[in-house]
């Protein structure tokens, strides 16, 4: 008999469930970008008239909805100065990014942050902050020219252990450093939980969507104690993963709906 084990601390974040409320009562509305990053939700608030843009012409009618993981300062200034009607959804904890990056420009800090240059929200970040050095590993630290006094904080997904060790890589660079790790609890808690749970299982899955930064580092870290695979739906589960496999973990990102790790519970049965 297979045993299925969910982790304490997966799938949507109440950050994500602020967003999709806020969502969810303004009825027809644009979206900027992904809501979150996940396909199958995504798709879901399509079907019920929330339609997906990605840039804006001034000649809009419905609300248009800034993401939980937020927009740049030149995006917000442009709306308004388009006077579109703005529902913004960015996660209170991303808010708190700014605010953390802010503090420290004023204490004379050069700004470093950890993280994915690429990311809508380490964009807005940077967006925020003075001529900000972006790096997302330890090689880039070695690579770039970082002033001698700075303030790092990071994208709020980031992985803990690693932002630690870029953390310190740059400390040891450098004449003064200030650290702030800015990663949100709720990252910190999935992260935590499942690397618990790998430790007692045979296959990790984690679930959520390929483009999700938060689901992949679940998956680079389950990956270091069990075999683990990374699906965003039932559909893409292989049945020969669990031969041989008793004990069953199963994690999901911040953006993963329950329905849909419940349907991966149900295939994984199936084939048991």
């Amino acid at each position: 008999m297979k045993n299925i084990i969910v982790a304490d601390d997966q799938g949507f974040c109440w950050g994500v469930r602020r967003a999709l409320d806020i969502v969810s009562k303004n009825g027809k509305v644009l979206i900027y970008g992904d809501l979150i990053h996940n396909k199958q939700v995504v798709e879901q608030l399509e079907q019920k008239g929330k339609k997906i843009i990605h840039q804006v012409s001034g000649e809009e009618v419905l609300p248009v909805v800034i993401t939980a993981h937020g927009t740049t300062v030149e995006n917000l200034d442009r709306f308004k100065e388009l006077k579109l009607d703005i529902v913004d959804t960015t996660c209170p904890l991303v808010s708190k990014i700014y605010r953390v990056g802010r503090e420290l420009e004023e204490e004379d800090y050069h700004i470093v942050i950890i993280g994915d240059k690429h990311h809508v929200e380490v964009k807005g970040i940077a967006s925020r902050m003075k001529d900000p050095v972006i790096v997302k590993n330890e090689e880039e630290v070695a690579e770039f020219n970082i002033p001698d006094k700075v303030g790092i904080i990071c994208q709020s997904t980031f992985s803990m252990e690693k932002f630690d060790k870029i953390a310190q890589r740059i400390k040891a660079k450098v004449k003064e450093a200030k650290i702030r790790n800015t990663t949100c609890s709720p990252t910190r808690k999935r992260q935590e939980s499942a690397a618990s749970l790998a430790q007692k299982v045979d296959i990790m899955i984690v679930v959520g969507g390929y483009h999700s930064s938060n689901t992949r580092k679940l998956k680079e870290i389950t990956s270091r104690y069990v075999e683990s695979h990374h699906v965003e739906t039932a559909s893409q589960l292989k049945k020969e993963w669990f031969e041989n496999k008793n004990e069953i973990g199963i994690t999901s990102g911040a953006s993963t709906a329950d329905w849909i790790v419940d349907e991966i519970c149900r295939k994984i049965r199936e084939y048991t």
